[in-house]
């Protein structure tokens, strides 16, 4: 099995990569635009896991780049964030070249353009998963598996927090910055609306050592694809926020004061907070956290996971893109996790049995 990890080097990319590593592929191309972060990750994994990787520069928004590197490959795994800038372009490359694919994209708007894709992905005879990470993907499974034991559902309200202390990368901050600005769309009432970013807070509890913290509306693609695969009667949510708490509050300030509400805006104000963010990690947890709150017919399930971000993104990731190299994801097209993976149990069992701990209250 030969699988292209594109933003390999990448905060995200690596735990892809290092997933890759635990589910024993047997060739993994750690594909990024900087060669030599990518030789020093592929370096650092061949020697402290054995595993075989192989550093490749790819310009991942080039399709002859990209042509150039896809030579015997089974599937792709997109890490190249932030994804509302890069995802489509990506993804349209990807469709182009014929090539199976799983993305980790986790903002609405790339999301929708993704989904636009179908056809061509179709007539191309590409499989693809989208969303395949943390929030989107963990969310998505564990929202479908509620959904197999309570049938119609009323709500799944989804819940996530991170830590500075758990990412480094620059596309986390970019895309923190893009899900509390603007409006973003829930599925509130039966019907898709669009709500102010980073507004209705409320205190969710997670077990310790984060504990309760306080979160936020933020742009996330489940309130777009759940109704779609999932009956959900009233209402499909994802707020979101960091830890310690005043981050969040911070955040939203510097937004607020700055005038933040373009691409450009967001991408200047990421890299100066991104230069000092070693400040927000003294004392952080390197920890981050997914609750998937599911009620139907009188009845709730809850779902806990909380990891470090780049093993609750990579490991979803790694796995969806084995099942597409395997050929257990027959079908043709592009679709979301929820619409992918036809038993969730059995999924969820498979990232148990590599140590991600689900907890179920």
């Amino acid at each position: 099995m030969k699988v292209l990890v594109l933003g390999g080097a990448g905060d995200m990319g690596s735990g892809v990569v290092e997933a890759l590593c635990g589910f024993k592929v047997s060739e993994i191309l750690v594909g990024d635009i900087n060669y030599e972060r990518a030789r020093s990750v592929s370096d650092t994994f061949s020697r402290t896991i054995g595993c075989n990787t192989y550093p490749v520069k790819v310009d991942a928004l080039n399709v002859e780049s990209l042509r150039e590197v896809a030579v015997g490959l089974d599937v792709v795994v997109n890490a190249v964030g932030p994804f509302y800038k890069y995802g489509y372009r990506i993804a349209e490359n990807l469709v182009r070249l014929g090539l199976n694919f799983v993305d980790v994209c986790d903002d609405h708007d790339a999301t929708l353009m993704e989904l636009g894709l179908d056809q061509d992905a179709r007539r191309s005879g590409v499989t693809a998963v989208i969303g395949m990470g943390w929030t989107p993907g963990l969310s998505n499974i564990l929202a479908k598996l509620g959904s197999r034991e309570l049938g119609l559902l009323d709500s799944i309200d989804i819940y996530w927090v991170g830590s500075a202390a758990d990412s480094r990368g620059l596309a986390v901050v970019m895309h923190l910055f893009h899900a509390l600005i603007g409006e973003v769309p829930m599925f509130l009432d039966g019907k898709l609306v669009n709500v102010k970013a980073g507004d209705n807070g409320v205190y969710v509890e997670f077990p310790e050592p984060i504990g309760g913290v306080k979160l936020y509306y933020t742009g996330h693609p489940e309130p777009l694809t759940i109704p779609r695969y999932l009956n959900v009667k009233n209402r499909v949510i994802v707020k979101g926020g960091l830890i310690p708490g005043w981050q969040t509050g911070f955040a939203k300030f510097l937004l607020r004061l700055l005038r933040v509400r373009t691409p450009g805006g967001i991408e200047r104000l990421a890299k100066v907070i991104h230069r000092v963010e070693g400040v927000f990690r003294v004392g952080g947890l390197q920890l981050s956290g997914l609750r998937v709150d599911i009620e139907g017919g009188g009845r709730r399930i809850s779902y806990i996971a909380m990891d470090r971000m780049k093993r609750l993104t990579g490991l979803p990731a790694a796995l969806g893109a084995l099942l597409i190299a395997d050929g257990e994801l027959e079908f043709k097209g592009i679709k979301p996790p929820e619409g992918a993976i036809e038993d969730p149990e059995a999924f969820i069992k498979k990232l148990e049995e590599v140590g991600l701990r689900i907890l179920r209250v």
